[in-house]
């Protein structure tokens, strides 16, 4: 009757090591499966802000784009900058979000007499004219940056696009 105990005995303990070292095995895979998804996290937050930073840089150009003035040569010196807030000739603009934006001077990249007119009359000749936008972004927070180029194409008298 003894031995019986004793073997007893021995199962008991196997058993509690056994689900012990399970107990560990799920704790183990429940910490990674928590590291894991922090992570896909930090990913998503990340993509988040940089499409953000996309936007504000779109958005200021896009208010370039709806005036001319920043496209005509005599207003808008190579290598000038525009701010946020489309005044010339300032390092830097914070639009109302507190991103820094820099939108560079447009650089005209194709000019030529507008399609319809065949006759050149001087300065009153219309041309198609391509245009090449940058700006750049930055969190001041974070310090995260984002550039983005946009082209135009606009029809404008003759001579507002600077020679190359």
């Amino acid at each position: 009757m003894r031995h019986l105990n004793s073997s007893l005995g021995l199962q008991r303990g196997a058993t509690l090591l056994v689900s012990l070292i399970m107990l560990v095995v799920l704790t183990l895979f429940a910490v990674a499966g928590f590291n894991l998804s922090s992570v896909n996290l930090k990913i998503a937050g990340n993509f988040q802000q940089q499409r953000l930073l996309e936007a504000v840089a779109q958005q200021e150009i896009e208010q370039i784009i709806s005036t001319s003035t920043a496209f005509r040569n005599d207003v808008l010196p190579a290598n000038q900058t525009l701010c946020a807030n489309g005044s010339l000739g300032c390092a830097s603009g914070y639009n109302a979000g507190g991103y820094n934006v820099i939108v560079s001077a447009p650089k005209c990249n194709y000019w030529g007499t507008a399609k319809g007119y065949t006759k050149k009359i001087g300065e009153l000749t219309p041309e198609d004219t391509d245009w090449e936008l940058r700006a750049a972004s930055t969190d001041a927070l974070t310090g995260a940056q984002a550039t983005v180029a946009q082209g135009v194409r606009m029809r404008l008298l003759a001579g507002n696009c600077p020679p190359q």
